[in-house]
């Protein structure tokens, strides 16, 4: 029961936004999955840890991180890549809220338009991260 207690905790402590971004860093690395979610959710956590955390090899905290407007634009490469390889290019799910995530390139964007990401003014991912600021 001790350590569901403490992973209980660990998931209190990673949705606090108080938490010092160094915790937040070391949050991200946690073997328990919401720890993990709730970190990539946070909008305190940083930019690294968030790349990390968009790299996990489960999809609901990969999707959680890709919904942080912190994540920096490597890590949205990184997923948009991921989704085209996956997909063979068929799907845009991810793909739609990278091209309209505040910290996705100019570049990122121009390639991911002239794939198909995006067709404004249909609504698409851009509503996505006007809600959570």
């Amino acid at each position: 029961m001790g350590d569901r207690l403490q992973g209980y905790r660990r998931v209190l402590e990673a949705r606090e936004p108080d938490t010092s971004a160094e915790r937040l860093g070391v949050l991200a690395l946690d073997e328990i999955r919401p720890v993990r979610l709730w970190t990539a959710r946070n909008p305190a956590t940083p930019p690294t840890a968030l790349a990390g955390l968009a790299e996990d090899e489960d999809d609901t905290v990969r999707w959680n991180a890709l919904l942080n407007p912190n994540l920096p634009d490597a890590a949205l490469r990184s997923l948009a890549q991921r989704e085209e390889a996956e997909s063979g290019g068929r799907s845009f799910i991810v793909r739609c809220l990278v091209v309209h995530h505040p910290n996705a390139s100019a570049e990122l964007r121009d390639q991911l338009v002239a794939a198909g990401a995006c067709e404004c003014p249909r609504p698409c991912g851009r509503y996505a991260f006007e809600s959570r600021r």
